[in-house]
């Protein structure tokens, strides 16, 4: 995957020439708690991006999802700069765990204000909470379809609760684990068991062929309420 990974970014290089300013790796694959189900996450930042320059990354962009990796996120500089208060809980957590693969750290410069982040964590936690019920009944409860529901869904509301910390201006840990630790400290009566568990499901561990997964979805769900209760009283 390194040498793919080498091959995207000098192909995007070749296809934007000097208007690229930077290229970032973001998310688990840069905190480096990346484990099988971890996507890299790519960060493109450009001056004065035209159709012409669409054009030029479709090859390297189509080739680059063919291997299996998300499309990158792809911003002009001027409109990723003054797009922090649309996207603060997006911005913050590229901030927060981010690797700089070529060019300028554009990433440092941003600042997060705290009432757009309190906002859209609210409205971030109950509509991502909405989805994964949705997402439940579509699974009809059936054990690996629900396995895959709870380890694609437990990295984003950990980036949530990372945003609901930073609200409470804490030093915001890296490691996933040290964010529930936390979480448990400053939410009264919450449980954290239920992100653990999931944790341990994505890591492939032993003990997890023993969960009954629909009790666990149940917990998880009760637990993030809890997490959207506290955000609403904030």
């Amino acid at each position: 995957m390194q040498k793919i990974l080498e091959n995207f970014i000098q192909e995007i290089k070749n296809s934007l020439g000097k208007k690229l300013k930077s290229i970032t790796l973001y998310g688990s694959k840069a905190s480096q708690e990346d484990t099988k189900y971890s996507d890299y996450n790519i960060l493109i930042i450009a001056d004065d991006l035209k159709i012409t320059d669409l054009n030029n990354l479709t090859k390297p962009v189509k080739k680059w999802v063919k291997h299996g990796n998300p499309p990158p996120l792809i911003f002009d500089t001027k409109t990723f700069l003054s797009s922090v208060d649309v996207f603060p809980i997006e911005f913050l957590d590229i901030k927060q765990n981010h690797k700089i693969l070529y060019g300028e750290n554009i990433v440092e410069k941003i600042e997060i204000n705290f009432k757009n982040l309190r906002h859209e964590c609210e409205f971030e936690l109950k509509s991502k909470l909405l989805k994964l019920k949705q997402l439940y009944i579509l699974t009809g409860g059936k054990k690996q379809k629900l396995k895959k529901l709870l380890i694609e869904s437990i990295s984003t509301f950990l980036v949530l609760f990372k945003s609901v910390i930073q609200l409470l201006q804490k030093q915001v840990p890296a490691k996933k684990t040290e964010v529930l630790e936390v979480i448990k400290n400053e939410i009264l009566g919450i449980n954290i068991q239920p992100f653990e568990k999931i944790l341990n499901l994505k890591q492939d561990k032993k003990e997890t062929k023993e969960y009954n997964l629909q009790e666990l979805f149940e917990q998880y769900t009760k637990e993030i309420e809890k997490v959207i209760d506290f955000v609403n009283n904030l």
